[in-house]
């Protein structure tokens, strides 16, 4: 299983391999134990796979020792690397469309058996936004939910704060490596979230942040959800969008809440979400989760 997993890793961090193709690649395998003999023929007739990227997936399979030394490191520096093809693979990423190949966690891998909700926001939040992400969070923190959200400074910290100084349990999903937190004033929030819940990366480790890797990840924020609340959407930037986005696109319950009243109502509707007023919206939150 170890080869298999270096194998994943070198196909998806310098091989330029990503979800989507990893499927479309393990439909014509058809095994796992197929990784090891690997070739050229395998990539034949998947879409939009050229030449380059051929050139690039296949130069990457030389370096499986190198990746073996690096799970290895991973392991040592408290790092699990977990493949889509093992157990302890958090079983709502597999009822995505596009579930990472590779995800490392640091933390307790039993925290997944837990139910979360993902609280999201601006970067850009109001204190009146602030204070209803840290109000949402310990309300659902009470009643047994974890909280997932993306690491960002504005509502996404305040909830994973929130819910740390609750007593509760929090996933960071992030889109960048562990040991490149991002941003970087939320390097200490991120090692209290490994001590007390876990972070979430489908990159490897020093991996550096990309703005198409923070879109990304809010995939994952709301896969590992029970529901989705976008406690406040900022006036530029809309990034949390792209989590309620993905919410929709899953069948999540999505709701939002507009402290400041300056959401267009056609954004809610497009989404399909419902509208909260505050804390006392939380139980009927609970109501619509699967």
């Amino acid at each position: 299983m170890n080869e298999i997993k270096a194998i994943l890793m070198a196909l998806t961090d310098i091989g330029g391999i990503g979800p989507r193709t990893f499927q479309e690649l393990m439909l014509r395998l058809g095994s796992p134990d197929n990784l090891a003999s690997i070739s050229a023929s395998d990539f034949e007739e998947i879409p939009r796979f050229s030449d380059g990227r051929l050139e690039r997936a296949l130069r990457s399979l030389d370096l499986i020792g190198e990746y073996e030394k690096r799970l290895i490191d991973c392991e040592s520096q408290g790092i699990e690397v977990v493949t889509y093809f093992d157990d302890v693979y958090p079983g709502l990423l597999r009822e995505i469309g596009d579930p990472p190949p590779v995800i490392y966690i640091a933390g307790d891998l039993e925290l997944f058996n837990y139910k979360y909700v993902a609280i999201v926001g601006t970067t850009q939040a109001t204190q009146t936004g602030i204070r209803l992400a840290v109000d949402l969070a310990r309300e659902f923190v009470d009643r047994g939910y974890g909280i997932v959200s993306g690491l960002a400074i504005g509502i996404d910290s305040a909830a994973h704060l929130s819910a740390l100084k609750n007593d509760g349990i929090t996933i960071a999903v992030l889109g960048n490596g562990i040991f490149s937190i991002y941003p970087d004033e939320n390097t200490g929030l991120a090692d209290n979230i490994t001590r007390n819940g876990l972070l979430v990366s489908e990159y490897q480790p020093f991996k550096k942040v990309r703005a198409p890797q923070l879109i990304l990840r809010n995939r994952l924020i709301s896969a590992l959800s029970q529901a989705v609340v976008v406690v406040q959407v900022g006036s530029q930037r809309r990034g949390e969008l792209r989590t309620a986005q993905y919410a929709f696109k899953q069948g999540k319950p999505l709701f939002f809440a507009d402290p400041e009243g300056i959401l267009e109502r056609e954004t809610i509707e497009s989404n399909n979400a419902l509208m909260i007023k505050g804390t006392d919206s939380v139980d009927e939150i609970i109501k619509y989760m699967v």
